[in-house]
């Protein structure tokens, strides 16, 4: 565990009975703050925590509860003023740096924050979660081989630190060495079975390499621990979408829908489901908001196109299609389907011009083949 190092009762100054009264007072203040705080006035919480962590007379222990009570809140400005006082009145512990390196890995400032965590291991070389957190502002900083030790350092101090082995088998998948990274994920569920990230990061594996009915399994778990993961939601939706339960892929997309309302591929993936099932006016509203955050996806111009065919919209279907032929120029089923509309819309000679194509972009790819 982290630690204060205590200071030798000798040496408190004889004003002791008068500073203890003050820290019972500003005890007492935080608690009222924290009552506030679960009471949903966070605003005036925050304010009473932030005058509080101002005072030069807060006692350690109290101030350390403020720091981490304004980190877990976001405040991470005055979170770090915290922790960089305590560095300077508790020269000795590694628990300050530990909090302002998390902090400043937060911020972005992650030189600092490598400084902050190597201090820490050099005060207590001995504490995993110092040798842990160290590498994970090392993999940030793409210094991975680094990382990689500390996290092997963690685990040998504390065989059970299961967040050590979910970073190495992240790692190890980075590296493309699934196997060892489906076993450090697993041997992390071994030691904490309540790790959505393990679950989550296996689910990814699987599905990655087809195993879909083993990734649906992991993201599902994934769920249980965290219902309001969106990343969760959208990969289950994946798995359930490739292994063709289309009703649970749609529950799933709709659900990462109404969890990040602005989430830009959920839309495509139900589009494409009421596509599937013949509703197309209702996939081309879908598919639209998808084409917004990606105007050149092919797949999504097609669709939106063959949406207004099948809608007797032809005129509409024209540009799409004719988009996605300058996209994949080789693309022989894009010309058919332009020759198609343009039948429809009676532009004969476009329609053998685009039909003649998709003849001769066919042929070439069945040479290809040959």
């Amino acid at each position: 565990m982290l630690g204060i190092r205590k200071k030798d009762p000798a040496g408190t100054p004889s004003g002791g009975k008068q500073k203890a009264s003050l820290g019972l007072d500003h005890h007492a203040e935080f608690e009222q703050a924290r009552s506030a705080w679960d009471a949903g006035r966070r605003r005036e919480a925050l304010d009473a925590v932030e005058r509080l962590a101002r005072r030069d007379s807060v006692p350690t222990a109290l101030r350390i509860a403020i720091g981490q009570f304004m980190m877990d809140a976001g405040e991470l400005f005055v979170a770090a003023d915290c922790f960089e006082r305590l560095s300077v009145s508790e020269s000795a512990s590694a628990l300050p740096h530990y909090f302002l390196g998390r902090i400043y890995d937060r911020l972005g400032r992650l030189d600092e924050a490598l400084r902050a965590h190597k201090r820490a291991v050099d005060l207590e070389p001995e504490n995993a979660e110092c040798h842990y957190r160290l590498g994970v502002t090392l993999a940030r900083n793409e210094r991975r081989a680094e990382a990689e030790e500390c996290y092997r350092r963690a685990i040998a101090l504390d065989r059970g630190h299961a967040r050590a082995y979910t970073n190495l088998g992240y790692l190890m998948d980075l590296r493309g060495d699934n196997k060892q990274a489906i076993q450090y994920f697993r041997r992390a569920l071994q030691f904490n079975p309540h790790s959505a990230e393990a679950h989550f990061n296996l689910g990814a594996l699987y599905g990655e390499h087809g195993s879909h009915e083993e990734a649906i399994r992991e993201f599902k778990h994934a769920i249980q621990l965290a219902p309001d993961s969106v990343e969760a939601h959208y990969n289950l939706g994946l798995a359930l979408y490739s292994s063709g339960d289309m009703d649970g892929a749609l529950d799933s997309f709709r659900r990462v829908m109404k969890l990040e309302p602005g989430h830009l591929q959920a839309p495509f993936f139900v589009g494409m489901i009421f596509f599937r099932r013949g509703l197309y006016s209702r996939a081309v509203k879908l598919l639209q908001v998808a084409l917004k955050s990606n105007p050149d996806h092919p797949s999504i111009l097609y669709h939106i196109g063959m949406c207004y065919n099948h809608l007797d919209q032809p005129a509409r279907a024209i540009p799409p299609l004719k988009r996605v032929t300058e996209l994949k120029p080789d693309d022989h089923r894009a010309f058919y389907a332009l020759g198609m509309v343009y039948d429809r819309a009676d532009r004969l000679d476009e329609a053998r011009e685009s039909f003649k194509t998709a003849d001769a972009k066919l042929h070439a790819t069945r040479q290809r083949v040959a």
